[in-house]
């Protein structure tokens, strides 16, 4: 199904111009996709879900901005005609203005808006199994990666109406199903014992295999939910007469992961003096581990002799030396028993070991995450866990290997990299809800490789649209973490000249793509704005993208970087002086 995007306005009035056009001020904006073909019964549907206005109390009047030579006009929408016009603007994203008027008592039924359950459904259901589908397109740009809805298992619910948002998909219910939905909420909250709230938490001991879009994820670790790749998604939901057997937290939560598959609290290093014969270790490694802190407290180093599945024979790094430990697995699973201990070394040991084999990145880093967690990780360089070995232990250690036992250290602390990149679709859930009028959007690729994440909190956009001077200023930056990247930002200036942020993006690089996805983005979360004015460096795809996406809008040229590129390109530093005057000069 071919898809386009559109932006709904409400909230607003229209205002007449100088010149006889006419605008529409003062609005909310939501961007959504939807079927290149929808009708229009379908739009007032979509319009009533956002607005949330009683259709006993209003009438809807819907229009839509037309672009003419020299001008700009107020076109009306009544039919489905008028919202294959509108959809064919291929200039700007359509934008439906919404305006609402009191019914009088002469307004005539058949105008009624139709309600929710007899408008057309985008989702069905079948059989004893309920099964949800969403069909969507994979074509373009910006398709969105949104928040999976889940079926509510109830024999009077209705069937939810979707249209995509960015970054979360639009629930319509009527008055019935909403007050199902809060029965069902409640009795999450009073029974402390509920099942799926259990489920939940503890989401890693049970690895679960679902079919994603475009691909198939198995283990607990999670998945990334509604990949593009594939035009449909089902999600299979068991059908049950009891009203308890269909509680549930937020829609999708068994797509999302929300443990990270590792302990939430980090116990430090057992005393040296805990090695006995006799001992039980949870694994092999837990042991050297437990060992390898132990030679490093007492200043002596050890070297395998033997390792395999079933043995770990350690002695001391001297010739001769009667220190030794053995250590066999048990039978019954991985656990490891020290069978032989002997703790005497018959070699000195005076000598300092400032290059001690056992002081890998690893040892040092699962020895410095609890002062981690106490602290605050900001605080902590590389250069302290160096001084730290060296307090502590007696070991130097050089620059390098302390960075990297500060990333374990973090890593063991904060969850991995690849464990936050998981986490992005609840992060994002969660701030559309904490935030009301948040917009997010996350792109991933056929193989659910990420792509692009964009973000901008309903807050900034709220603020810039009432409060600030239309001018935004838009850039990129280069990330240098671990998986590279850029950063794609878009501020405001604020009345105190302070920096006024408005929406961030992230994705792979520069180019002409990524730059429209982002400006794409941007024009969703903002709507139109008259007078709006951009300001930038000389990048080529920024400029390319600011004429096709904002056709109306000014572009003009950073005096700050135009001046360094003066610089560069004269080789005199009081070339940007004199540039920066004469741009000042101007009123």
């Amino acid at each position: 199904m071919n898809r386009v995007k559109i932006v709904i306005s409400y909230n607003g009035r229209w205002e007449q111009l100088p010149d006889g056009s006419q605008r529409f001020v003062g609005s909310d904006n939501r961007g959504m996709y939807v079927s290149k073909n929808m009708t229009y019964e379908e739009l007032v549907a979509i319009v009533q879900t956002i607005v949330n206005y009683d259709v006993n109390k209003y009438n809807v009047d819907l229009s839509s901005i037309s672009i003419v030579p020299g001008s700009t006009c107020r076109t009306f929408i009544r039919n489905d005609d008028d919202v294959q016009f509108m959809l064919g603007e291929d200039r700007v994203i359509p934008q439906v203005c919404v305006s609402l008027t009191e019914r009088t008592a002469g307004d005539m039924v058949g105008n009624d808006i139709p309600p929710l359950e007899n408008a057309q459904q985008l989702g069905s259901f079948s059989g004893s199994n309920q099964v949800y589908t969403q069909r969507s397109g994979s074509e373009g740009v910006g398709n969105m990666c949104g928040v999976p809805q889940v079926a509510v298992n109830h024999a009077a619910a209705v069937e939810p109406q979707i249209g995509d948002v960015f970054g979360c998909r639009i629930e319509q219910y009527n008055a019935q199903y909403d007050a199902q939905y809060d029965a069902l909420n409640n009795e999450v909250d009073n029974e402390a014992n509920n099942q799926q709230v259990d489920d939940l938490q503890n989401v890693d001991e049970e690895p679960a295999q679902m079919q994603t879009r475009g691909r198939r994820v198995q283990g607990g670790s999670g998945t990334t939910p509604d990949m593009p790749g594939t035009s449909e998604v089902r999600y299979n939901v068991t059908t049950s007469d009891s009203v308890n057997a269909t509680t549930w937290v937020i829609p999708g939560a068994d797509s999302y992961s929300f443990g990270t598959g590792r302990s939430n609290t980090l116990a430090a290093p057992e005393p040296t003096t805990m090695i006995y014969k006799g001992q039980f270790f949870p694994s092999k490694k837990d042991l050297k581990r437990l060992v390898g802190d132990f030679a490093m407290r007492q200043n002596f180093e050890w070297k395998v002799k033997r390792s395999n599945k079933t043995t770990l024979h350690l002695v001391c790094i001297v010739d001769d030396c009667s220190w030794k430990l053995r250590a066999v697995r048990r039978d019954e699973g991985t656990y490891f028993q020290v069978r032989s201990f002997v703790n005497e070394h018959s070699c000195p040991l005076e000598e300092v070991h400032r290059r001690h084999r056992q002081a890998s990145a690893v040892t040092i880093g699962e020895l410095i995450a609890p002062r981690l967690q106490q602290h605050d990780s900001r605080l902590m360089r590389p250069k302290d866990v160096i001084a730290d070995m060296k307090t502590m232990y007696g070991i130097q250690i050089m620059y390098s290997k302390a960075h990297d036992a500060l990333q374990y250290a973090l890593s063991l602390t904060y969850g991995t990299h690849e464990e936050s990149f998981q986490l992005l679709p609840s992060f994002a859930y969660v701030l559309e809800q904490q935030n009301p009028g948040t917009i997010t959007d996350l792109q991933c690729a056929d193989d659910g490789k990420f792509l692009y994440f964009f973000m901008s909190l309903g807050s900034s956009i709220r603020g810039f649209r009432r409060c600030m001077r239309p001018v935004i200023a838009v850039d990129g930056t280069h990330l240098n973490g671990r998986f590279g990247g850029t950063m794609f930002v878009a501020t405001a200036q604020d009345g105190n000249e302070q920096v006024y942020p408005i929406a961030f993006r992230y994705g792979d690089s520069e180019n002409n793509l990524s730059w429209e996805w982002f400006l794409e983005c941007l024009r969703g979360a903002l709507g139109h704005i008259d007078d709006l004015v951009f300001i930038s460096d000389r990048h080529a795809s920024i400029e390319a993208g600011i004429s096709k996406v904002f056709p109306y809008a000014t572009h003009t040229i950073c005096c700050w970087h135009f001046g360094e590129n003066m610089k560069k390109r004269f080789h005199r530093k009081d070339v940007a002086d004199i540039m920066d005057n004469a741009a000042r000069s101007y009123r």
